[in-house]
């Protein structure tokens, strides 16, 4: 019977304390309802069943396995036979794996009965000396048959991803990240591992770029477009952000020029408006932001190629930059990058997706003369 894990007031607000982007981690994600199971061996019998499945496919097989095997305990997997395990779905390998497991727990070589009083490292080299048990299934019988309190494995991939997300790195995160990370926050780091699983298991990823987006002093806006959900953000009256979103993940805390914003796009999509006239907040390179300035003076229901925008900023060799401080525009859509295509022609690339790019330069030619 598996229980609850619970995380105590104390790990909170440890870990709280350690970085202000896992507190906003926390508090946006909430209550944890994790559970363990107290039946180790059993623990580790799934662990091997469910190994490499999708979770479909290992229900199923698992139910049969415990039909067969209503006491799952090693010495009755060690008396039925391979033809009657095979016949619950395992595979001959997974077989193999599990007798390893039943004669190394008989032979005590796996001192199930005192495991608990080993410690996390003794626990792991006992474990692995399993064929079948890696070090991956060892940490998470760890966290979740001991209940250890600081362990978390770099051999997760959902941790990985979540460690890079929370960093804001451009790639999986090193063991050298990932030992900063993981002295950060012990002695808890099991209770860090489980909000940052959380990241995946919510799609914070795809919703924010990094923890440090959780939190926005920033006034946030939602506007429901033609061709998706506009998220706009402003700063001491000045508009600094606009980007499609596939849900509201900030409160809104409407402002006059938030206001004034959602005034313009409506008209914009009806085809009334050609250029907006909004205070923005530019921020980037020198050269950025003559780009910037460029696109906006391109005229409604037209096209510039990245080589006439570096043409007309006199900078006829830096096409390529000018495609990079595109990619970089954080206000698209009220600075037009959409209106820049390819030299050939071609649409080229668009942040929003291309299809966006299609749909607004057929609005803006279908409403040119409006």
């Amino acid at each position: 019977m598996k229980k609850r894990i619970e995380i105590s007031q104390e790990e909170i607000d440890y870990l709280k304390a350690k970085d202000q982007r896992m507190s906003d981690l926390i508090e946006y994600v909430g209550e944890i309802n994790r559970q363990y199971n107290p039946d180790y061996f059993t623990a580790l019998t799934q662990s091997i069943v469910y190994q490499q499945l999708s979770a479909q496919a290992a229900d199923s097989i698992w139910k049969k396995v415990t039909d067969l095997l209503p006491e799952l305990t090693p010495e009755a997997v060690a008396s039925v036979s391979n033809k009657e395990l095979k016949e619950s779905g395992l595979s001959e390998r997974k077989i193999d794996y599990l007798n390893n497991l039943a004669e190394a727990v008989l032979e005590d070589k796996v001192q199930l009965a005192n495991i608990d009083q080993l410690s996390d490292q003794e626990i792991i080299d006992q474990l692995v000396e399993v064929k079948g048990i890696g070090r991956w299934t060892a940490e998470m019988f760890l966290i979740f048959s001991l209940v250890r309190r600081d362990v978390i494995s770099y051999n997760d991939l959902g941790i990985r991803k979540g460690i890079q997300w929370f960093y804001g790195l451009k790639s999986e995160p090193d063991e050298k990240d990932f030992k900063k990370f993981k002295s950060t926050f012990s002695p808890y780091n099991t209770a860090a591992s489980f909000y940052i699983w959380e990241v995946t298991t919510q799609n914070l990823d795809q919703d924010f770029k990094s923890a440090a987006e959780l939190k926005t002093d920033n006034k946030v806006a939602y506007y429901d477009s033609p061709i998706g959900l506009i998220e706009i953000q402003a700063d001491k009256g000045e508009l600094i952000s606009l980007h499609f979103k596939d849900k509201k993940p900030y409160q809104q805390d409407m402002t006059a020029v938030l206001l004034e914003t959602k005034k313009q796009l409506d008209q914009y999509f009806a085809g009334a408006r050609k250029k907006f006239e909004l205070p923005l907040k530019i921020e980037g390179t020198d050269f950025q932001k003559r780009v910037w300035k460029q696109l906006i003076e391109i005229p409604y229901g037209d096209t510039f190629s990245y080589k006439e925008v570096a043409e007309a900023i006199s900078n006829d060799k830096a096409y390529r930059a000018v495609g990079n401080a595109n990619n970089r525009n954080s206000i698209p859509l009220i600075i037009p990058c959409h209106r820049v295509t390819a030299s050939n022609g071609k649409l080229g690339g668009y942040g929003a997706g291309i299809w966006r790019k299609k749909w607004l330069l057929k609005h803006e030619k279908e409403n040119l003369y409006f």
